[in-house]
């Protein structure tokens, strides 16, 4: 296999400098809290650590999924140049990707002729806020 990944990771967005480098926003570590149902993420983007062992064009087909239900939410189709062996990051993005539900989610991609790489994550709300023991409303003691 020409292709293996060395690890996904979910972000906002991955951007190139002038020089190369890589600028990666918005870390998801590793799942997503959002503040409602449904829930639109303006760019969603899989950074994938790829390990090439042949150069060549390669062709992929990639989406996210709701686990349970089913449901493609997002899909992306596209083709990367890869000029040498050796290992190079490879950002896929969605925008604009709606979560109408909490639930584990699956991003896929499958290169021509490779075998599927999976990453799956939740999106739900955040835990509700709690108070430290014995902290509350002014003026109550907790006793009535």
């Amino acid at each position: 296999m020409p292709i293996t990944s060395k690890f996904t990771m979910m972000c906002d967005e991955v951007r190139i400098e002038n020089n190369g480098k890589f600028i990666i926003l918005g870390v998801y570590t590793p799942d997503m809290a959002v503040p409602q149902f449904p829930a639109v993420i303006p760019m969603l983007t899989f950074a994938l650590w790829l390990d090439y062992t042949l150069p060549g064009q390669y062709q992929f087909d990639a989406s996210v999924t709701h686990l349970e239900s089913g449901t493609m939410i997002a899909r992306a189709m596209g083709g990367i140049g890869v000029a040498k062996a050796g290992t190079g990051l490879v950002p896929i993005r969605f925008s604009p990707v709606q979560f109408t539900q909490a639930g584990v989610y699956t991003f896929s991609i499958r290169f021509m002729n490779e075998n599927e790489i999976l990453h799956q994550f939740s999106v739900g709300l955040p835990p509700a806020p709690t108070l430290p023991a014995g902290l509350g409303a002014p003026g109550l003691t907790g006793r009535f």
